[in-house]
């Protein structure tokens, strides 16, 4: 019973291990930036977010926000 309580716990502390983006990651101009939903939503384009948002397949780790396309955000991560 000990042993399937251990199993348990390491699975939990392994689901609740968060991916860390590095510091400089979040400050740094990158390629594509520009069409990047944060760079949009700031110039309040909010035509073309609404477009690259449509079907979302993937979330920024960094700002949260959904794209269909991976080259439309930062650091993106599959849904």
């Amino acid at each position: 019973m000990a042993k399937t309580s251990t199993k348990l716990q390491k699975a939990s502390k392994q689901r609740s291990m968060k991916m860390v983006v590095p510091m400089h990651k979040l400050f740094e101009k990158h390629d594509g930036h520009a069409r990047h939903l944060c760079e949009l939503a700031a110039r309040r384009q909010m035509a073309q977010v609404a477009r690259a948002s449509k079907g979302a397949n993937y979330l920024c780790h960094i700002c949260g926000r959904a794209a269909s396309k991976p080259t439309s955000l930062c650091e993106p991560v599959a849904i």
